[in-house]
């Protein structure tokens, strides 16, 4: 008899007390892993979106950066991490798309859960500001004249700036040297100082250094005009319509994170983003807010890979390291 009415009593307390509520989300803080050192323009555009959301979602926001190995570092680190949200990939063009299409990747796009895009911009092509060249087509003219002192800085093997680089030399029957650099930076500090020719530099980064007069731009090489340089021609006006690429900078989870959890992180950053002083800050330095939903952002990274996945067969891109 006692035991049943042990039995009977924890029974009622179980009736009580119910099922333990889900945790809601987020239950801590929501990390945002940069493959890049800070700085750069990943870096500061996941700055200004941990500054936009805030407390929105009532945890801290923290900017972790985990450069190194073509982004590879930062992007399996997330793939491998718990699918709960609060572990989230700034991704650009090079660590999700292109490194893994001519490099051995720890990840594929497969690994993660795509929540939406942040900005997008564009590439310019670019000449030493003493380069005799004003246009597109006298740079191919000069290009084909000096074979074999014309010289492109560009950067990683797995980076846009790249495969740009080598769809202009299809497209365009050159023959140049290319000067490799680890990153951007190195690129264009020997571009202004005039050490190299031609260079393929994301505008955010070289906008400033554009207006100060330091570089030529001849080119952008997205589909339309760049309100931030608004005078330079696309590469479609420029007489090469085939040579252009945007970039792109967006959010992503590990694969098996909730749709739920997904759909929220999707609403706070679009909200976020949605404010004018914010859209404003990220148009000084040439990237434009681009958000979208998960399905929306999930179609854009396939037709963007298949892209790339071309590119990289014609002009047979690979990169040992």
């Amino acid at each position: 008899m006692t035991t049943l009415r042990l039995l009977l009593a924890a029974l009622l307390v179980a009736l009580a007390t119910g099922p333990a509520p889900a945790q809601k989300f987020p239950s801590k803080p929501i990390t945002l892993v940069v493959p890049y050192a800070a700085g750069g323009n990943v870096d500061t555009t996941a700055r200004i979106l941990q500054a936009a959301i805030g407390n929105s979602l009532g945890q801290p926001i923290v900017v972790e950066n985990r450069p190194g190995a073509a982004g590879f570092i930062a992007g399996g680190y997330v793939a491998r991490a718990e699918p709960d949200g609060t572990t989230l990939f700034v991704a650009s063009n090079g660590p999700l798309l292109l490194g893994p299409l001519v490099m051995k990747a720890p990840y594929s796009l497969d690994d993660f859960a795509p929540i939406t895009l942040l900005t997008t911009g564009t590439n310019v092509l670019l000449t030493r500001r003493d380069l005799p060249v004003t246009s597109v087509k006298e740079l191919i003219a000069y290009g084909k004249a000096n074979p074999s002192k014309f010289q492109v800085a560009v950067d990683t093997g797995a980076s846009i700036n790249n495969f740009l680089s080598e769809m202009l030399k299809l497209e365009a029957g050159l023959d140049w040297t290319p000067v490799r650099y680890r990153g951007n930076a190195p690129a264009l500090t020997d571009l202004i100082a005039g050490h190299v020719d031609v260079g393929f530099a994301q505008l955010t980064e070289s906008v400033e250094h554009i207006k100060a007069g330091k570089l030529k731009a001849l080119a952008v090489m997205m589909p339309e005009r760049s309100p931030a340089i608004p005078d330079v021609p696309t590469m479609a006006e420029a007489g090469y319509p085939g040579v252009e690429g945007i970039i792109f900078i967006g959010l992503l989870a590990p694969k098996g994170t909730p749709a739920d959890v997904v759909d929220t992180l999707n609403a706070t950053v679009r909200k976020a983003l949605s404010q004018k002083s914010v859209v404003d800050q990220l148009a000084t330095f040439g990237a434009t807010v681009m958000t979208d939903t998960p399905a929306e952002f999930t179609k854009f990274l396939k037709v963007e890979n298949d892209k790339w996945a071309a590119v990289a067969r014609k002009a047979n891109i690979k990169v040992d390291h």
